[in-house]
């Protein structure tokens, strides 16, 4: 049964730098984004979302073909609308998803663990205390960082980044924490160094205009230049349900790049 890593005081027990800090040369990992069970009922029946064998169905032929992945991918990582009923939908359902999404990944092999990045569908478009709280004790601290094999990882509620209008005490203090983690990160020894959120920065150009599957322009230069600064080059997402991906270069300094 695979390790499914429950983030607590924003880090992940027993992935820390002491424990992972040491690069040990070239390896992979997995990166998934959008299971949403009950999306397909939705879209394909015009149903209410309350059914999602078909996407359960999905991750376990997506789990069977990464356990026959040799070597074995370090970790896999989900990011983001792990399931599909937003908040003010059904509680039952919500748990429901949650639970069958659970139990579907716990087949990966156990030296694969697993670790979540929260959507808007986990935690709402406009997250609050209710709905933060119902994902913290579902799947763990919705901000953290982890290492494995001398690359740092730092994950992101990109709810709260997009717009934080709803809850801005509690995107303070995300803010307050990601501040000091790209400090550390930019002074750590760590070989590499990447973020995994679930909206992304940008889909194509750094300059797009913005809609709802983009980080505003009015933070996302700021965004991408502190990135950088800790040495962050590369950015995992979701959301966007298809493959996309562009790059920032900076104007000041053209070998500090974000993709």
């Amino acid at each position: 049964m695979a390790s499914l890593i429950r983030a607590s005081g924003h880090t992940a027990k027993g992935y820390t730098e002491g424990d992972h800090g040491q690069w040990k040369g070239k390896h992979c990992f997995i990166f998934i984004a959008d299971p949403q069970p009950g999306l397909c009922d939705m879209v394909e029946n015009e149903g209410k979302g309350h059914t999602w064998k078909k996407e359960i169905d999905l991750v376990k032929k997506s789990v069977v073909a990464i356990n026959k992945i040799s070597p074995a991918p370090k970790f896999l990582c989900i990011g983001g609308d792990i399931i599909n009923a937003l908040p003010d939908e059904s509680a039952e359902i919500r748990t429901r998803q949650a639970d069958d999404l659970r139990n579907a990944f716990s087949k990966l092999k156990p030296s694969i663990p697993v670790f979540f990045v929260s959507g808007n569908h986990d935690v709402g478009n406009m997250p609050d205390n209710d709905s933060i709280n119902w994902y913290l004790q579902q799947f763990g601290d919705d901000y953290f960082s982890f290492w494995m094999h001398g690359v740092l990882y730092i994950v992101a509620n990109s709810q709260l980044i997009y717009d934080p209008s709803s809850y801005e005490e509690y995107a303070k203090v995300q803010d307050e924490w990601l501040t000091k983690q790209l400090q550390y990160a930019k002074n750590s020894s760590a070989k590499h160094v990447v973020l995994f959120m679930h909206i992304p920065i940008f889909i194509n150009q750094p300059d797009e205009d913005d809609f709802y599957f983009n980080i505003p322009k009015s933070i996302r230069g700021d965004l991408l230049r502190k990135l950088a600064e800790a040495r962050i080059e590369k950015v995992f997402c979701g959301h966007y349900h298809r493959n996309a991906g562009g790059e920032w270069i900076s104007k000041e300094d053209n070998t500090k790049k974000v993709g």
